[in-house]
C-alpha cells in the first residue's frame, strides 16, 4: 500500500494573481493499493467512478511515464472544503499523479508531477505549493514552469471559511479581459514587495504590499464578509486576501495569538468558521507500508 499526503493551499496571496501559492498544514490523504477492479472510497458514491479526479490524473501519469494503469483501491480521507479556493482539486491531482509512478516501483519526479499537474489544473499556482511546500511562486513560460519557493516558517495563518461555494469557472467570468498599463505596473511592484516582507517577517510591509488590482475588486461581490473584513485587517496591519478564487480568506501574522483573536472576533461578528493553520514546509509526502 501506498499513501500520499498533500497539502492544502491558498492560491492568488497578496498581489500573486496566478503566480503565488501557499501550502498549509491542512492535508488530504489518500492510499493506494492494486486491485481487481477500481474501487474507491471515503468520497461521495457520486465521484466513486471513473470521473473521479485521483483516478484520472493516476491515469495521466501513467500515461506519461509509459505504464500500463493498474485496477487500484484509492481510499481518500480529507475535510478540505471542496469549491472554497483552498487547492482540493490539487491535492487530488497532485496524489494521483504521484501515485503513478510509486505504484509501479518509481519515485515520482516532483517536477514532472508538477508540470502534469499544472497541465491538468490549467495553472501552477495551486499545485507547486502543493508539490513543494512553503510559498511558491511560478510562472508559465513556453515550454516550461519557473518557479522560486520562499521560507514561510515565521508566519502563521487563518483560514476564514464562509457556507459559499464558489467555483473558479464562475469567479473567472467577473474579471475583466484587460487591465490598464498602470495597474499592471502597480501590481508587479506590489507582488515584489509582498515576497520581499515575508522573507523578512516584516508584517507592516507585508500588510501594505497585500493588494490586489486584477482580481479581488471585482470578486468581492461574490463574498459578503470580504470588503468589511479587509478594512478590519488592513487598520491592524494584518494582510489578508481572498484565497484562490474564494469563498474562503486567509490572513497571517507573525503573531499566532493575534490571529486567534481575530478568528474569535470574526465568529462573533460575521458567524465565519475559521481554522488556525500554518504554512507547510514539505509539500508532497509519500510513504509506503
Amino acid at each position: 500500500m501506498i499513501r500520499i499526503s498533500v497539502p492544502a493551499t491558498s492560491a492568488n496571496c497578496g498581489a500573486g494573481f496566478d503566480t503565488m501559492g501557499l501550502a498549509l498544514d491542512w492535508r488530504g490523504e489518500f492510499s493506494f493499493e492494486k486491485a481487481d477492479r477500481l474501487v474507491i472510497t471515503g468520497c461521495p458514491e457520486a465521484y466513486a467512478g471513473e470521473d473521479n479526479l485521483v483516478w484520472r490524473a493516476y491515469q495521466k501519469g501513467c500515461r506519461a511515464a509509459g505504464f500500463e494503469p493498474d485496477p487500484l483501491h484509492i481510499h481518500i480521507e480529507t475535510d478540505i472544503p471542496f469549491a472554497r479556493g483552498l487547492g482540493s482539486s490539487a491535492t487530488c491531482i497532485v496524489a494521483g499523479l504521484a501515485a503513478a509512478w510509486e505504484i509501479h516501483g518509481q519515485p515520482a519526479s516532483r517536477q514532472e508531477v508538477m508540470a502534469l499537474a499544472a497541465e491538468m489544473e490549467g495553472h501552477p499556482d495551486n499545485v507547486a505549493p502543493a508539490v513543494f511546500g512553503n510559498l511558491c511562486t511560478t510562472v508559465m513560460t513556453e515550454d516550461q514552469a519557473v518557479m522560486c519557493a520562499s521560507d514561510m516558517s515565521l508566519w502563521h495563518c487563518l483560514a476564514l471559511v464562509p457556507d459559499l461555494e464558489v467555483s473558479t469557472a464562475e469567479a473567472r467570468k467577473v474579471l475583466p479581459g484587460d487591465i490598464p498599463l498602470k495597474t499592471a505596473a502597480r501590481q508587479a511592484g506590489m507582488a515584489a514587495l509582498f515576497v520581499q516582507g515575508l522573507e523578512r517577517g516584516d508584517q507592516q510591509l507585508v500588510c501594505a504590499a497585500c493588494q490586489d488590482r486584477l482580481h479581488e475588486p471585482y470578486r468581492q461581490q461574490l463574498i459578503p464578509a470580504y470588503s468589511r473584513l479587509k478594512e478590519v485587517c488592513m487598520a491592524n496591519a494584518v494582510p489578508l486576501w481572498i484565497s484562490g478564487s474564494g469563498s474562503t480568506m486567509l490572513a497571517i501574522s507573525r503573531d499566532r495569538e493575534q490571529l486567534e483573536s481575530m478568528r474569535d472576533w470574526v465568529s462573533r461578528h460575521f458567524g465565519l468558521e475559521g481554522r488556525l493553520v500554518d504554512p507547510d514546509g514539505k509539500g508532497l509526502v509519500i510513504c509506503h507500508e
